[in-house]
């Protein structure tokens, strides 16, 4: 066993600290990061406008190659990465085709991928 004076040298238990500092050192610690981290995203879900804005994606998906989904906003608004403009107006047609008879969304927007293709 350890000498009593060094046990106990430099290390302070949360009973002998002022509670804000106890609080602090609590909530900085990893594990409970990642388990507030973990809970706050398990409760996400989309937006009805989202799970449509996907719904679109996923039917154009194939017949537009070349593009990859950046986000969907909350109001439904799809942004995407084009391998071109040619990829990009086809997707942005496919998308417009496929939300005809559904609700209204905002136009999706397209970018040209960065370091071309």
């Amino acid at each position: 066993m350890l000498p009593s004076h060094t046990r106990t040298a430099g290390v302070r238990s949360y009973a002998a600290m002022p509670r804000d500092v106890a609080l602090r050192r609590w909530l900085a610690s990893t594990p409970m990061i990642v388990a507030l981290l973990m809970v706050a995203c398990s409760t996400v879900t989309n937006t009805p406008a989202q799970d449509e804005a996907w719904r679109r994606w996923e039917a154009c998906r194939s017949q537009a190659p070349g593009s990859d989904i950046r986000n969907v906003q909350l109001d439904g608004r799809i942004s995407f990465w084009a391998n071109g403009a040619f990829q990009g107006r086809s997707m942005l047609d496919c998308l417009a085709r496929a939300g005809k008879d559904g609700p209204a969304l905002p136009e999706a927007m397209y970018a040209t991928r960065p370091g071309g293709p």
